[in-house]
């Protein structure tokens, strides 16, 4: 099963952490949700509570990406930036990832929160994530609610890459609660997001393993070669 390998603690030891982390910040939107009508002509409200929700989605999106670039052996001698958290779309697809809000109204609303990536590493919300934190004053609308759902969504994505349905268990092992519904969304019983990550792999670009013939060993996990290691111009 699939799942083993995932629930293995040399996998993630610290998923129940990164899943706890995204909980909290579930949580913090539904509040906002409470007050501003998760409705079309809202998506541009921005607010102090906004604009501390969306900095936290955005560095906890950063810290997600640093630590998949890390465990696979991928090091910088400057600081990790967006074009390095890109290259974990070439082994995700990430930017075909599909996020559903079903109480959107007056129908669901259904977006891609990587889909930039389609065509290189920038990402507009996260550009604007950068402007924000830089210069509130200037750039506070920036903060808004079309931000921070396009931010969270792009977390749970990356969630939902490294632990499949797992990414809607942040407190246990079971996903007893996690269903799919038919147009292939994953979902939690309180989840707010819904995940529907790409699947159409091609022949080339899978892979199979018996978990039970290398569980035993030392180390079953392979890294996956995010190069070049050393960015142009570094030395």
């Amino acid at each position: 099963m699939h799942s083993d390998y995932i629930l293995d603690g040399r996998y993630a030891s610290d998923r129940f952490m990164l899943l706890q982390s995204f909980q909290l910040i579930e949580n913090d939107l539904k509040r906002i949700l409470e007050f501003v009508e998760p409705t079309d002509s809202n998506v541009s409200v921005y607010s102090h509570r906004i604009y501390e929700l969306f900095l936290r989605c955005a560095t906890e999106f950063e810290t997600n990406c640093k630590k998949i670039l890390s465990a696979n052996g991928y090091h910088s001698q400057k600081s990790l930036n967006i074009g390095d958290y890109y290259r974990i779309n070439v082994a995700t697809n990430l930017s075909e990832y599909e996020v559903k809000i079903n109480i959107w109204h007056p129908s669901a609303q259904v977006f891609k929160p990587l889909g930039d990536w389609a065509a290189g590493s920038s990402l507009g919300w996260y550009q604007d994530y950068n402007c924000v934190k830089h210069d509130r004053f200037v750039n506070f609308d920036k903060a808004s609610l079309n931000n921070v759902l396009y931010a969270a969504g792009s977390l749970i994505s990356l969630l939902f890459a490294q632990f499949d349905e797992y990414a809607f268990s942040p407190y246990s092992d079971e996903t007893m609660s996690t269903q799919q519904d038919d147009a292939g969304f994953w979902y939690g019983i309180n989840s707010l997001f819904n995940v529907n990550p790409f699947t159409a792999w091609s022949v080339d670009e899978s892979y199979g393993f018996d978990w039970k013939s290398i569980n035993s060993s030392l180390n079953p996990y392979q890294q996956y070669s995010f190069l070049p290691h050393i960015r142009e111009g570094e030395r």
